[in-house]
C-alpha cells in the first residue's frame, strides 16, 4: 500500500513539472506601440473671414481680328506675345484675285468715260441742230437722256473701282489699336474665309482679374463690390479691385460662374496671363468650408475621405465632400464638424481601428 502511494506521488510531481515547463515555454506577444501621427482640430469659420480664388490677369478689351476678304495666307508678320502699334501690318492674303478685279474695274471706268464723252458730244451737236431747225426736239431729248445715262454708268464704274480698291486694302490685316498679340488661329499657307479669326490682340492698358466661383458661393460674390488680389510671386502685397461683371450662367463643363474684376491702379509688374490669388471677404455669416492640407486626403473606392482620431485614440475613416482644390490645400464642404481631429500626414499607412499617438496639435 505504501508502495502504491509513493508511485502516485511521483506521477503527480511529474505532471506538475510538465505544466510548469510548458508554461515557461509560452510568452505573451507584446502589444504594438501606438503609431505616432500629426493631426489638426477642425474649428468653425468666423464671420468676416475671406475666401481666396485663383484667377488670371486678362485684358478688358481683347479683339479677334480677321480678313474681310478670303484667300490664301501668304504672310503672318507677328507671333504670340508680339507688341504691335495701331496700323501695324499683322498678316496678308494673296492679293492676285482682288488685283484682277481692280484692273477690270479701271477698264470699266475708262469705257464709261469714253461713252460719256461721246454722248455729250452728240448732245451738243443735236442742240446746235435743234437751234437751226435741222432736227426735232424729240431727237435732242433722246441724246440728252443718253448723256445722263452715260454719266450714271461712269459713276457706277467709279464706285465699283473704289470698292475693288478697298477690297485690295482688305488683303492686308492691320492692328486697329495698340496691344499685344495673345492668340494665333491661322498659319501661313492656310486658306481663310472672310470673318475667320486669324489673330487676337489685347489692349494691356486696361487689365482685369478673372476667376471662377462655384455655385455655392455665387450669392456672396453678387453682394460684393470690393476685393483684393495678390501675385503668387509676392503674396504679401495686396492690390484693390472691383467686381465688374458676374456671369449670369454657369459654365457647362465646370459648373462655375466667371467673375471679372477691374483693376483701377495695376502694379507696374502686372502682365497679361499672370496667375493671381483673389481674396473675397465673406459677408453675413459663418463659412461652412473647412480647409485641410492636401496631405490629409485619403481615397476609398475612388472617393475622398479623411482619418478621424476618436476619443480613445483609434482611427475612423470618414468620407468627405470637397468643394474646391487649391495649390496646397483642399476646402471640405461637408463631412466634418467642429472639434473633429483629422490626421494630416502618412494617411496611406493607416488602417481603421489603429491605435495612434498624437505628435502635435494645431488648427487649419
Amino acid at each position: 500500500m505504501r508502495a502504491v502511494k509513493s508511485h502516485l506521488l511521483k506521477v503527480g510531481l511529474a505532471a506538475v513539472c510538465c505544466v510548469l515547463i510548458a508554461g515557461c515555454g509560452k510568452k505573451e506577444a507584446p502589444a504594438a506601440d501606438p503609431r505616432p501621427v500629426r493631426s489638426i482640430v477642425v474649428i468653425g469659420g468666423a464671420a468676416g473671414e475671406a475666401t481666396t480664388y485663383t484667377g488670371e490677369i486678362r485684358s478688358r478689351y481683347e479683339t479677334d481680328l480677321s480678313f474681310q476678304v478670303g484667300g490664301k495666307l501668304v504672310n503672318r508678320a507677328v507671333d504670340v506675345g508680339a507688341t504691335v502699334k495701331k496700323g501695324a501690318i499683322l498678316a496678308r492674303v494673296d492679293p492676285i484675285d482682288v488685283s484682277l478685279g481692280v484692273d477690270a474695274a479701271r477698264s470699266a471706268v475708262a469705257a464709261a468715260r469714253a461713252d460719256l464723252d461721246r454722248a455729250r458730244s452728240d448732245e451738243a451737236r443735236f442742240r446746235d441742230l435743234l437751234e437751226r431747225g435741222l432736227t426735232t426736239r424729240a431727237n435732242f431729248l433722246a441724246q440728252q437722256t443718253a448723256a445722263k445715262t452715260a454719266q450714271s454708268r461712269l459713276e457706277q464704274a467709279n464706285a465699283d473701282l473704289r470698292l475693288n480698291e478697298q477690297k485690295l486694302g482688305y488683303t492686308t490685316l492691320r492692328a486697329d489699336q495698340d496691344g499685344v498679340v495673345t492668340r494665333v488661329f491661322a498659319e501661313q499657307g492656310a486658306v481663310v474665309s472672310p470673318g475667320q479669326r486669324v489673330l487676337s490682340v489685347a489692349r494691356p492698358s486696361e487689365l482685369e482679374a478673372v476667376f471662377d466661383v462655384p455655385d455655392t458661393r455665387i450669392d456672396e460674390i453678387r453682394n460684393t463690390t470690393d476685393v483684393q488680389f495678390a501675385l503668387l510671386s509676392a503674396p504679401a502685397a495686396l492690390y484693390p479691385a472691383r467686381v465688374r461683371e458676374v456671369s449670369p450662367t454657369a459654365d457647362p463643363a465646370t459648373r462655375t460662374y466667371q467673375v471679372k474684376t477691374s483693376i483701377p491702379n495695376p502694379p507696374w509688374n502686372l502682365r497679361l496671363g499672370m496667375t493671381v490669388a483673389v481674396t473675397v471677404p465673406n459677408r453675413g455669416g459663418v463659412t461652412t468650408q473647412v480647409p485641410l492640407p492636401a496631405t490629409a486626403l485619403f481615397q476609398k473606392d475612388s472617393k475622398p475621405a479623411v482619418w478621424i482620431v476618436k476619443e480613445d485614440k483609434t482611427l475612423e475613416l470618414r468620407p468627405v465632400n470637397i468643394e474646391r482644390y487649391e495649390s496646397d490645400r483642399v476646402l471640405i464642404g461637408s463631412g466634418l464638424k467642429q472639434g473633429d481631429r483629422v490626421v494630416t500626414a502618412g494617411v496611406h499607412r493607416l488602417a481603421a481601428g489603429d491605435k495612434v499617438r498624437l505628435m502635435g496639435d494645431g488648427v487649419p
